[in-house]
């Protein structure tokens, strides 16, 4: 039994003599990792979150901008006081306006002409001519047209057509050209709260020869023009 005791010393001191060696080779744990931490910001600025920044509105498109309204307009008048009259009756109710001139051109006519010539006697001889022969005709005395001959004014085309032919087949070179002549008349602006306003309809309503339109409105639409 002696060999059996002595056998277990010497598993023990080897049991401890593999723990030492164990002890000393073994490498420590490694340390832990400093925790990161965040930048500072700079001094006077305070940071914010990407989700606490204003974000810009998602559907809201920018608002076209608006174009100038309709505004009634009345008339025309041939004359500036008539059309006058009319500012002041309009102005009583409420409906103040101011008047404008505009051109137009009116009269649309065919005219039956020999063009003009090189010199007024020339003209003179051919207008004696014309008039022997009982055709109604004149002399053009002042401008572009100066010493050409008129043969006629006419509102049907066709009988332009055959007055130029019947004095080409005679031997004058006429020509015919639509002409107008200007005239100037006389619309007196609304502003845009005059349209469908009782007092207009009832200025239209005793007025019947003054008609209506539209036109775009004006700022300085008030007073007259």
């Amino acid at each position: 039994m002696r060999w059996v005791f002595y056998s277990l010393v010497v598993v023990n001191l080897v049991y401890l003599g593999w723990q030492g060696v164990m002890l000393v080779v073994e490498p420590d744990p490694p340390a832990a990792p400093a925790s990161a931490e965040a930048p500072a910001a700079p001094s006077g600025q305070e940071l914010k979150l990407l989700g606490e920044a204003p974000q810009p509105r998602r559907g809201a498109a920018p608002r076209p901008a608006t174009g100038p309204g309709l505004c009634p307009v009345v008339g025309p008048w041939s004359g500036r006081g008539d059309a006058e009259r009319a500012r002041i009756q309009l102005d009583a109710v409420g409906l103040g306006g101011r008047i404008e001139a505009v051109t137009v051109q009116k009269d649309h006519l065919n005219w039956v002409y020999l063009p003009p010539y090189g010199t007024r006697e020339r003209a003179l001889t051919v207008l004696g001519e014309l008039q022997a022969r009982g055709v109604d005709s004149f002399i053009v005395k002042t401008g572009e047209d100066a010493n050409a001959i008129s043969l006629g004014y006419f509102s049907s085309a066709d009988s332009a057509e055959g007055l130029r032919v019947k004095m080409r087949n005679a031997g004058y070179p006429a020509f015919v050209r639509e002409t107008s002549r200007p005239v100037t008349e006389y619309w007196l602006y609304l502003p845009e709260a005059a349209a469908g306003a009782p007092a207009l309809e009832d200025f239209l309503a005793g007025n019947p020869d003054v008609g209506r339109d539209r036109a775009a409105c004006r700022r300085e639409n008030g007073g007259a023009g």
